[in-house]
């Protein structure tokens, strides 16, 4: 296997995790601001706080967010071997892609911006291990009450597509599309259902009981 075929190795599993969070975050963000055209949706709202199921799933997709932005994130050097930190070191001069011969002035830049999400980074690890002790089945206001807010948390995955976008476009004149399987128009259509059932069915509730009523005329 050439350097070639093992840096596509190694990007390989980091875009399986930048796929799954991708996904989770997508979903997340809509149920704690479900928009239909910019605009908030307060029906969605009501209902998504409301539903055990989906303010659970508001949390899990949180957790789940959080934990894989840890993992390509966190610069610790004896876990969590695929990440961006170690990526770069293996692809500057003196790492064991050194012979692909990518840009020195390019890999700074990554560099730097990373660094410039070092605050975010720090809390996406901080609150990696708060999650995981998390024991409180009030699962409404965890994202609201974290250090990291949503916003902070799509500049950073912003960030780190972004890298790994231009690594696979330099050293394999390709693009790699970043995108979540299922969009959130999903999610919406879903809930739209929902609540479209639940009229329905209350208009037959209300038609059945006048219906009985004027039976009893």
């Amino acid at each position: 296997m050439n350097k070639k075929e093992q840096l596509k190795k190694d990007l390989d599993k980091i875009t399986k995790s930048i796929v799954t969070f991708l996904q989770s975050f997508e979903f997340c963000y809509y149920l704690n601001y479900p928009k239909s055209d910019n605009i908030l949706d307060e029906k969605h709202l009501k209902y998504i706080s409301n539903s055990g199921f989906f303010s659970f799933s508001r949390y899990a997709l949180w957790r789940l967010t959080i934990i894989e932005l840890h993992k390509l994130t966190n610069d610790n050097k004896e876990t969590d071997k695929y990440n961006l930190h170690h990526l770069l070191r293996k692809i500057e001069k003196g790492g064991i892609y050194q012979s692909l011969n990518i840009d020195e002035l390019k890999i700074s830049e990554w560099k730097n911006e990373l660094k410039k999400q070092n605050k975010s980074i720090e809390q996406v690890s901080s609150l990696r291990f708060k999650l995981y002790a998390h024991t409180d089945h009030n699962y409404k206001n965890v994202i609201n009450n974290s250090e990291l807010t949503l916003k902070e948390t799509e500049e950073l995955i912003n960030v780190v597509v972004k890298v790994i976008f231009e690594i696979y476009s330099i050293v394999f004149d390709t693009h790699f599309e970043f995108k979540p399987i299922h969009e959130k128009k999903t999610l919406r259509r879903i809930i739209d259902d929902i609540l479209t059932k639940r009229e329905s069915d209350k208009k037959r509730v209300v038609e059945k009981f006048i219906q009985n009523a004027n039976k009893t005329q």
